[in-house]
């Protein structure tokens, strides 16, 4: 009795973890949005600060934090290659590339256009790693792609939201969803290695001294002492919550629940942006973005599920 309370009582740990996580990171859009609106901080410098701060914080939390809570792993000698270049392609691309995205388009298409690392994971690992493919994924495929290109292309500029170039934004945020998948393909064997945190801290420290020089310019340009409180906290919210806590929940749950199930509380991300987005007025949803994205959705379940 006492174990199996002990596992119900793991697991809802899990569960909440993963909740927390993904809710926080549903609200990563909006918030990145409504800061980059303001027009104090540009989306390079936003970059900077928030991968730059995400190592620093990742760094004190490896130093401060015991060793029985979070496991000091040695990293190989030949392995500290390829986690730069996986940091490239998950950190400094994916995040700039998804930022840079979110200051031309809204924070619903950016969201749900995000949700769709599944499909092109599964066509990179068919393409790559001659995986193979059914059927039935196929079809995940090609509605997915359907639908991305209808919810992308459908809609118009709203420069009173600052959504200047819907198509243009969206594409970005495509093309870091590929630059995620690229790493979750090569880099499979070496994720498998070592704990998420270990790989986030090395992989946010070189992506850190990677982008430094293109950011720091722009992150001098930023005039702090007029930088309102509220865009104190939102920088504050996107690069505590969003760069570092919620990442230390993906290890968290994942001792406590099935990836199957951790796979899934990704849908809440796209569902929180949309639903914040829409209340506080930063976009509007017709029949045939709510359609398409729900297209998304399905076809992301179809290319994640084991048949």
């Amino acid at each position: 009795m006492n174990i199996s309370n002990t596992i119900g009582r793991e697991k809802l740990q899990g569960h909440l973890a993963l909740l927390f996580a993904n809710t926080a990171w549903g609200l990563m859009a909006p918030i990145s949005k409504s800061l980059l609106n303001m027009g104090i901080i540009s989306p390079l410098a936003l970059s900077g600060v928030r991968i730059m701060g995400g190592a620093l914080l990742f760094w004190l939390v490896s130093t401060l934090v015991p060793n029985n809570v979070i496991a000091k792993e040695k990293v190989e000698k030949g392995d500290f290659i390829k986690i730069f270049f996986a940091g490239l392609l998950v950190i400094a691309a994916n995040q700039i590339l998804v930022v840079q995205g979110m200051s031309y388009t809204s924070p619903v298409d950016a969201a749900v256009v995000c949700s769709t690392t599944p499909i092109f994971t599964l066509v990179l690992a068919t393409l790559i790693l001659r995986d193979r493919l059914t059927s039935f994924r196929l079809g995940g495929v090609a509605l997915g792609f359907a639908a991305v290109v209808v919810f992308s292309l459908w809609g118009e500029p709203d420069v009173a939201m600052n959504v200047t170039n819907p198509v243009l934004g969206n594409t970005f945020c495509i093309i870091a969803q590929m630059c995620g998948a690229t790493y979750l393909v090569l880099f499979g064997k070496l994720i498998s290695k070592y704990s998420p945190f270990t790989m986030m801290k090395w992989m946010m420290l070189m992506s850190a001294v990677v982008i430094m020089p293109f950011t720091l310019g722009d992150i001098m340009k930023i005039d702090w002492t007029s930088f309102p409180v509220e865009g104190m906290l939102e920088l504050a919210y996107i690069v505590v919550l969003g760069s570092c806590l919620c990442y230390l929940m993906i290890p968290f749950a994942q001792r406590r629940l099935k990836p199957t199930v951790i796979a899934m509380y990704n849908y809440l991300q796209p569902v929180v942006a949309t639903l914040v987005s829409v209340i506080i007025g930063m976009a509007v949803l017709d029949a045939v973005k709510v359609g398409s994205a729900l297209l998304i959705f399905l076809a992301v379940w179809m290319v994640s599920k084991e048949r």
